[in-house]
């Protein structure tokens, strides 16, 4: 590796030689792999609810979910029926 020294004796690396120690790929690697890190932190910090729900707020939460679903599956088979 070249290396250029200063007068304090530090010894700096041109960027070619950067370049040239660290591939594309790799670089890429490391933010991905520095991304499903900090995902992975958020999932573990919020996998268990912190607040507590009565049986009926549940029921109301499971009741919107599936209207939802309901909803997706109305806007897929119209889409679909003026497709055809």
């Amino acid at each position: 590796m070249n290396a250029n020294k200063i007068d304090d004796g530090k010894v700096v690396t041109s960027i070619i030689d950067r370049i040239d120690d660290t591939s594309e790929k790799g670089r890429i690697s490391n933010v991905f792999r520095g991304w499903r890190k900090k995902v992975n932190d958020i999932n573990k910090k919020y996998s268990k609810p912190r607040l507590k729900m009565t049986p009926l707020v549940r029921v109301a939460l499971i009741a919107l979910r599936l209207y939802l679903i309901m909803l997706v599956f109305i806007l897929i088979y119209k889409f679909y029926t003026l497709v055809r």
